[in-house]
């Protein structure tokens, strides 16, 4: 999936213009990824932080992830995003 990152902080309205032109948004609190907003969860209120789905891993070995089955998958090279992909 095609991403790019926003702060928790940042409106929803700044997450929609985002999202015209990548498939989600990793959402970053103060120093860790909260969460992946995308489309469908632009019709929630708030701010991109209490809006975006929580249900990640960041970085799992492949044993959490059969027994965990997150919605999406984070991989980061030196803390920083970058492979998201769906998870199950």
């Amino acid at each position: 999936m095609e991403f790019s990152t926003i702060g928790a902080e940042d409106s929803l309205e700044e997450a929609k213009a985002r999202l015209e032109s990548v498939d989600a948004l990793i959402v970053w609190g103060s120093s860790n990824i909260l969460g992946v907003l995308t489309n469908e969860h632009l019709a929630k209120s708030g701010n991109c932080g209490s809006a975006c789905e929580l249900d990640v891993l960041v970085d799992p070995n492949p044993e959490l992830n059969m027994i965990w089955k997150p919605k999406f998958i984070i991989v980061t090279d030196d803390g920083e995003p970058v492979i998201l992909s769906r998870g199950s």
